[in-house]
């Protein structure tokens, strides 16, 4: 299986997650060894099997046993280039065989746009990463348009950008992200943007910050002929930020989510984790506690997988399903702590990246692995 066909043909990821939408009669074959796919796979294939490509070199059939030579074959790995030599010896043995480009990582990165009906003077489309349960947002007033939170990959935002009419000329980061990679930097470059992070983030070692427009809780960002306002909620990081459109929506980062709190140990460390935890629960009770019922949660997390729409909660609903947020404050620590999932994978070195360091070509590919793991929920570790 080292050598890679010229008639091999790769699917692209979009449209492979578009089959397995569509519960499409296809095979997976994924090639990872078994402990990554153990730990992250695709959920919703029909047909899924693990099929190590070490393993099959020593002999297929095994491995292959009981899919047809009729079957449709989708070929997928961690980047997109073992699929490519394992498709290439499959090619004879059934009907159709295509390598999923990019493999996990190009089908991780593949994006679900929903409108949110909000009862603000703003369009908000929600952007959900799906497999990674990644979620940002496009808010656009008068023709201009913020983007929060942008994943890797920002062609999306400038294309649905576009289909409103809309031109981006803000980008938000709501915190110096330590599961996922950041496209705030490249979106704002390409689009012309300004960018902003919290002051805060340049007190953590930011190595761009004379790119960035810092912002701070009470600041508001004029967007059309509307603004956002800037809420600090320091907790799950001392930098975490999120916007508010007016009392009808908080987009709040990585503080609260619809099902749980944040976890506070990602910056803090371990022996840091108390501190943190008891700044996030003064900031659930300064910053949103006062917000109204009605007001819409729009999360910038939440646990992974395929959403027929948008995925929202009023206050109200989150105050009635996460029981942290009636505890008194050593209860509420006690608790957050105890629940603790996993730490993400490479997270220290996603938070370097994030923060400025250079990153190889290849980094990208090698750093995003499996779901997130922000809040503090052990079900949330994938």
């Amino acid at each position: 299986m080292s050598q890679i066909a010229p008639a091999v043909e790769d699917i692209a990821p979009a449209r492979f997650e578009a089959e397995l939408r569509e519960r499409a009669d296809v095979v997976v074959l994924d090639t990872r060894d078994r402990a990554s796919y153990a730990a992250w796979r695709v959920p919703g294939a029909r047909r899924l099997r693990n099929a190590p490509e070490d393993e099959l070199a020593a002999g297929a059939d095994d491995l292959l046993a009981g899919i047809p030579a009729d079957a449709r074959v989708r070929v997928i790995c961690h980047a997109g280039i073992g699929s490519r030599r394992v498709a290439a010896a499959l090619l004879d043995r059934f009907a159709e065989v295509l390598s999923v480009g990019g493999g996990m990582i190009g089908w991780s990165r593949v994006l679900q746009a929903s409108e949110v009906a909000v009862d603000a003077p703003f369009a908000v489309v929600q952007l959900r990463r799906e497999a990674r349960g990644c979620l940002s947002y496009l808010v656009i007033s008068d023709g201009e348009a913020l983007v929060v939170d942008p994943a890797p990959g920002i062609a999306p935002y400038l294309d649905e950008a576009q289909a409103r009419g809309a031109r981006i000329t803000r980008v938000f980061d709501t915190h110096i992200h330590a599961d996922h990679l950041s496209g705030a930097r490249e979106l704002a470059a390409a689009a012309g943007a300004t960018l902003h992070l919290s002051g805060a983030a340049l007190r953590r070692g930011l190595r761009y910050g004379d790119a960035i427009a810092p912002v701070a809780d009470g600041d508001r960002l004029s967007l059309g002929g509307e603004a956002v306002r800037v809420v600090g909620l320091p907790g799950h990081t001392s930098d975490m930020t999120g916007l508010a459109l007016g009392e009808a929506a908080l987009i709040g980062g990585d503080c609260l989510f619809t099902d749980s709190v944040a976890r506070p140990d990602l910056e803090a460390g371990d022996a840091g984790a108390g501190e943190a935890a008891r700044q996030l629960f003064a900031t659930l009770g300064e910053r949103i506690a006062p917000l109204p019922d009605d007001t819409l949660l729009l999360p910038c997390h939440y646990a992974g997988g395929r959403l027929p729409g948008p995925l929202t909660a009023t206050l109200g609903e989150v105050r009635g399903r996460v029981p942290e947020l009636v505890l008194e404050r050593e209860a509420f620590v006690a608790r957050v702590l105890s629940q603790l999932p996993p730490t993400p994978a490479n997270h220290l070195r996603i938070i370097a990246v994030n923060l400025g360091d250079d990153m190889p070509a290849d980094d990208a590919a090698r750093l995003e692995v499996g779901v997130n793991s922000c809040a503090a929920r052990r079900d949330w570790a994938g």
